[in-house]
């Protein structure tokens, strides 16, 4: 995949209006006061100064005001280039807040078998900056002016630690903020900036590397302290991502650093239970490696590398680029997120969570005594209790998609983002807290209308599934006519986004998916029950079949959940 790179987003100019009296200007300064009392509604105060928003110009959103790129920490450059977030300077005029900033320094490129990075840079890549710490907030008019605050909610971008960012069409939050919530979307250091441990840094600050998971704290105690001003209660706040925002949610939240309470998570495209975090020793031996794949002295001084570009930093070849948070004894305590859950860091929060039916690990099999041979080592006694061969049949026409399919329903190599593994996760949780936590489990089955582009290459195969980050589309109901271009949007489209949207918004306001006009969704409890969103929506709470006991059985085993036969 070839990317053009552009600043900004068609979509995004198109969908938000900026007045012509601005376009020269970041501040409101003299005359232009003017129009700042005429759209006295839009100006908030922060702790740093004041902020004014922009209104949607979708006639469908005519009160959402957004605020694009409010500073929550001083851009870390030069000599803050790998240290920990520090508060952003006052002003004193009105910073006028109608663009998107720089996207974070990451790396792209490589082919990718799914279509969701040609949706994300559709319209080509946005330019990029080490000066990337801000935010993006978006609320209503009524919001802004209500005396009853609404509930919160905090979004952190996927693309495991090295990628993507805030404003990608398919997150537009318009229906969020429309429904009663405000939402904040944050930009944090990716790759080699967020995540880069050296001695060298050790040494200066006592622990290294993690610092886009302190840029994500920041965020949350600048939200704390500011959102009420946009209409947000700072008492009920949730916490979502997709995929790596779903390490960036967990992580956060189970780290000794962060004092601003979440009261509900949602962690789409997989519950990382399972992930570890490296050692300090080997995240800073990975770093030094790091710096000789670039051909630098692994010595190098701290001085010379705050000095280097940018660009020269970033080796996307390199097996050792840096993208993983470490256990470094203070934003990072457990071995795993694992480990914080039996330790019980989540037992207080709400979780809605699911994956997509295409989650499932590629096929490496294309004949039938591929399958059953995979199975039966991965398996091991497990294949001749359940009597496998006669419990799944397949045939060399169907054993590459079968296979898939049971990953994403909880056998495979992919089994972080299994079906099971949510499923189990809600009934280990209801069990440990005597059912007072609440979660709640989805599987989102149905295809995205493929892009024409797409018909006979690996992403027209994997358009068959729901791929990758595709529910998200629908999650955020960001569905919009030619957005993007090459995805023919139907009526059932439109209708399941509606439908989503509104599952997750009352989740957001309650805990609770359930409401006035929608299907029922059964708590993920001792019945492990979840809902399907596919070509219509179903609801799954009865006695599990006996290939559901062995994906169970397969699971608990794999992840070794403390849970109840």
């Amino acid at each position: 995949m070839t990317l053009s790179k552009k600043g900004g987003s068609v979509y995004m100019k198109k969908r938000l209006t900026v007045l012509a009296a601005l376009l020269a200007c970041s501040t409101l300064m003299g005359s232009a006061h003017v129009y700042a009392e005429e759209n006295e509604k839009n100006v908030v105060e922060t702790a740093y100064g004041k902020v004014q928003g922009i209104n949607s110009t979708d006639e469908n959103y005519e009160d959402v005001v957004e605020f694009r790129g409010i500073p929550y920490a001083a851009p870390p450059v030069d000599d803050l280039r790998w240290k920990p977030p520090v508060d952003p300077e006052k002003w004193d005029d009105v910073l006028v807040c109608d663009t998107y900033k720089d996207i974070p320094m990451q790396v792209l490129g490589g082919a990718e078998v799914e279509p969701y990075k040609t949706d994300i840079y559709y319209d080509g890549v946005p330019e990029m900056s080490e000066d990337c710490l801000y935010l993006n907030v978006m609320t209503t008019g009524d919001s802004l002016s209500s005396t009853e605050k609404k509930p919160v909610y905090v979004w952190f971008h996927g693309g495991g630690l090295n990628s993507c960012y805030t404003f990608e069409p398919e997150g537009n939050a318009e229906a969020f903020a429309k429904n009663g919530i405000v939402v904040v979307t944050v930009e944090q250091r990716l790759g080699v900036f967020g995540y880069l441990s050296l001695p060298q840094l050790t040494e200066e600050q006592g622990q290294s590397g993690n610092y886009g998971l302190m840029d994500q704290i920041k965020a949350m105690e600048w939200i704390k302290e500011n959102i009420a001003n946009f209409g947000g209660d700072p008492e009920n706040i949730t916490v979502g991502g997709q995929s790596g925002g779903t390490t960036k949610a967990m992580a956060m939240t189970a780290s000794p650093k962060m004092d601003v309470e979440v009261d509900k998570l949602i962690l789409e495209s997989g519950l990382k239970y399972n992930m570890e975090f490296q050692t300090l020793e080997s995240a800073e031996e990975k770093g030094t490696a790091y710096l000789g794949d670039l051909g630098l002295d692994e010595a190098a001084t701290l001085e010379d590398l705050r000095n280097m570009d940018a660009e020269k930093l970033i080796d996307n070849t390199s097996s050792n680029y840096p993208g993983s948070m470490n256990q470094d004894g203070l934003y990072v305590t457990y071995e795993s997120i694992q480990d914080s859950i039996n330790d019980g860091m989540f037992d207080e929060i709400s979780v809605l969570s699911g994956t997509n039916m295409g989650e499932g690990s590629y096929p490496k099999v294309s004949t039938a005594d591929d399958f059953y041979a995979q199975y039966k080592e991965a398996l091991g006694d497990l294949y001749d209790k359940y009597d496998f061969e006669n419990l799944v049949k397949v045939d060399d026409n169907t054993a590459a998609m079968v296979s898939r399919q049971l990953g994403t329903y909880g056998l495979g190599t992919n089994v972080s983002r299994s079906l099971m593994v949510n499923r189990l996760y809600g009934k280990m949780m209801s069990e440990r807290t005597d059912g007072k936590a609440a979660n709640y489990t989805y599987l989102f089955s149905h295809s995205t209308p493929e892009s024409i582009s797409d018909l006979g290459t690996d992403r027209g195969w994997a358009n068959q599934w729901a791929w990758h980050t595709s529910e998200m589309w629908y999650a955020f109901n960001s569905l919009r006519e030619g957005v993007p271009e090459v995805r023919q949007w139907t009526d059932w489209d439109y209708e399941l986004a509606e439908k989503m949207n509104q599952y997750w918004s009352n989740f957001i306001k309650t805990g609770d998916p359930n409401g006035d006009g929608l299907a029922y969704w059964p708590a993920a409890d001792e019945n492990m029950g979840y809902i399907q969103l596919g070509d219509g929506i179903s609801t799954h709470e009865e006695e599990l079949t006996d290939l559901e006991k062995l994906m169970m059985d397969y699971t608990t085993n794999y992840f070794n959940f403390p849970v109840a036969e």
